[in-house]
């Protein structure tokens, strides 16, 4: 009950102190993150390095499915002209191609994750150090990116954090 009460008593106080602080003269801005990380160079660059990574692995690995669909069909169509030697001898040649592909899919997607992931965190960086620039440079008091509901064009910085990271492209 009183971390509830404390709460609203919060609440209540950034209520009244919002109008308080626009009139004396805060400058609020907001950055659409998502559009910057759709729009900026350095993201794609990072999706680039990516698909030369990781672009050959991934038709190997297509290639091999299809390899083994195409086996396992085969495999069904002709299952009941061919013996139970040659069936079982089959059915475990088409096993250990599934398990092979599985672990390679599997060492295939934890290496693409963990690259991603190392380039996410030097974009996510670059980013937040680009908004600040233009916050600094523009006077903004506060800037906003996810969670709000709605940010008029006059408060909008995507464009020009989006123009600061063009400058830095490396």
């Amino acid at each position: 009950m009183r971390k509830v009460f404390a709460t609203l008593v919060v609440f209540m106080a950034a209520a009244f102190a919002l109008p308080a602080a626009s009139a004396a003269g805060v400058k609020v801005g907001f950055v659409n993150v998502q559009e910057i990380m759709a729009k900026a160079p350095q993201a794609e660059a990072a999706r680039a390095q990516l698909k030369k990574e990781f672009g050959g692995r991934e038709k190997s690995l297509t290639a091999q499915r299809d390899a083994i669909q195409k086996q396992e069909a085969d495999l069904k169509r002709n299952s009941s002209v061919m013996s139970a030697d040659k069936k079982s001898s089959a059915e475990k040649a088409l096993r250990d191609k599934m398990n092979s592909f599985n672990q390679d899919m599997s060492s295939f997607r934890n290496d693409f994750n963990m690259k991603r992931n190392e380039l996410l965190q030097g974009l996510q960086k670059r980013i937040s150090d680009a908004i600040v620039k233009v916050a600094k440079d523009g006077g903004y008091d506060l800037v906003l990116t996810n969670g709000v509901v709605y940010a008029s064009n006059n408060v909008d910085l995507t464009k020009q954090v989006l123009a600061e990271l063009a400058k830095s492209k490396n």
